[in-house]
């Protein structure tokens, strides 16, 4: 893999992953954080899916998925997979999205809270109230709102808890360090952290309360004039599931060339990710939410109005790649 150095609108560095242009193939660039979530991205880059299904793509890596969402809405880049938080809030904020696809079809437990470990507590709510905790998260996605959504399950007050933000590659250590009681945070650093720690950390999870999405980002223009390739990044996506239910380990070990993560960090939360496209209804059950969030939270006006998010929401590449996975309501 051939990595070089270049700069992103906001002025983190990021790198890219290059393919060869060896014929008339149209040319896209696609955004994506260096993480696990984005999988199925990497798979069908380095197996040449996207190639053999008509499009030459080069990936430009970000340090966050936010950030790759800037640099698509600054159009520096062609297309974008980030949180599905991040473009509910660009969206609310008045940017043209269109979302053709998730990269993972669901996340189990992939944000959680992972904390010191206090006695025998054992219950959230009673661990967080028993003094008024130190929590670290991410702000501005899906590990901030799955705070919010955390604290308002467990019924914890704004003046029982410090919430501060934090890198997600600096949670870890300052867990391990005592600078903060908690982090909220997403795979793999929540897993560094359980691994880092051992039995001096607690882990709280709720399956049914948020895990985070991925989404593959279009300009509503490019649903026209760019079909074709949206339709060929989709296919390839596609193989690349199959390729990764079929060849788990060598999935794995193009995730670890990505990533540079251990091995046994890859192997841990491995399962916590289906990895395939998809459309799902719990996206869009997911943005409702958080249109409510960014409203009580301050990130929008209160008299932001909150849009269909259906309508943001672009099927018609993916039921044409394969119906069965567009699993949305109709309205």
């Amino acid at each position: 893999m051939m990595l070089a150095l270049v700069a992103c609108p906001n002025g983190s560095e990021v790198s890219t992953n290059g393919s060869d242009s060896s014929n008339n193939q149209s040319q896209v660039t696609v955004g994506i954080q260096v993480s696990p979530a984005m999988t199925l991205v990497m798979v069908a880059q380095e197996k040449g899916f996207f190639q053999e299904e008509g499009v030459n793509v080069e990936i430009k890596e970000f340090t966050a998925g936010k950030f790759a969402l800037q640099a698509f809405l600054g159009g520096s880049i062609d297309f974008a997979v980030s949180g599905e938080v991040p473009v509910a809030l660009a969206t609310l904020q008045g940017n043209k999205i269109r979302v053709v696809s998730q990269v993972v079809e669901d996340t189990t437990n992939e944000v959680r809270v992972v904390a010191l470990k206090d006695g025998e507590l054992k219950d959230p709510t009673e661990y967080f109230k028993k003094k008024r905790r130190k929590l670290a998260t991410s702000i501005g996605g899906g590990p901030e709102f799955y705070t919010y959504e955390f604290l308002k399950r467990y019924q914890i007050k704004d003046d029982e808890i410090e919430i501060v933000s934090q890198k997600p590659e600096d949670m870890p250590a300052a867990l391990a360090s005592g600078s903060v009681d908690a982090i909220s945070i997403f795979d793999p650093f929540a897993f560094i952290a359980e691994k880092r720690l051992r039995e001096r950390a607690i882990t709280f999870t709720d399956p049914e309360l948020y895990s985070e999405f991925y989404v593959l980002d279009a300009r509503p223009e490019q649903i026209e004039q760019q079909s074709e390739e949206i339709e060929s990044l989709l296919k390839g996506l596609k193989r690349a599931g199959e390729f990764i239910d079929e060849n788990p380990e060598e999935a794995k070990q193009i995730l670890q060339d990505y990533t540079k993560l251990e091995r046994d960090v890859i192997d841990g939360i491995w399962n916590n990710f289906v990895f395939k496209p998809a459309l799902t209804q719990k996206l869009i059950d997911y943005w409702n939410a958080q249109g409510d969030w960014a409203k009580e939270t301050g990130k929008v006006t209160p008299e932001t109005s909150i849009p269909n998010f259906r309508d943001i929401v672009d099927s018609s590449f993916l039921e044409k790649v394969d119906p069965s996975l567009v699993k949305l309501n109709n309205s």
